[in-house]
């Protein structure tokens, strides 16, 4: 009786650590592909597709934008540094009135897509 109660205990003290996982896994897939729209309609004119700086409106600027596959991006506080740039804005680039959910989204996205590719890149 008592090993029936231990594997019953087990059983779902395992479900437990497991749907919190699957619970937080899915809140960062909804974050990455609602930062992928934000970065589309948002980012991805002047950051361009590959995150890069080369999008199609970065050519008439003085400096380009930030290259979010340079290795140097990443050697800082980026989550506090996006946040930052977004809402007041940095040489060439305005602010953006987002909410912290859509700056967050955001923040998912980037690191997700070209951190990611920077370290493949090494």
């Amino acid at each position: 009786m008592k090993r029936l109660i231990f594997v019953i205990i087990s059983c779902v003290f395992f479900v437990a650590l497991n749907s919190r996982h699957i619970i937080a896994q899915s809140s960062k897939e909804s974050d990455y592909n609602k930062g992928k729209t934000l970065y589309k309609n948002k980012c991805q004119f002047c950051h361009g597709i590959l995150g890069d700086g080369k999008g199609p409106a970065s050519e008439p600027l003085l400096r380009h934008p930030v290259d979010f596959t340079d290795s140097e991006f990443w050697q800082e506080d980026v989550e506090k540094k996006i946040d930052e740039t977004i809402k007041k804005g940095k040489e060439m680039m305005p602010a953006f009135v987002l909410e912290p959910g859509q700056i967050k989204a955001i923040t998912v996205y980037i690191t997700g897509t070209f951190k990611k590719a920077t370290q493949n890149n090494k």
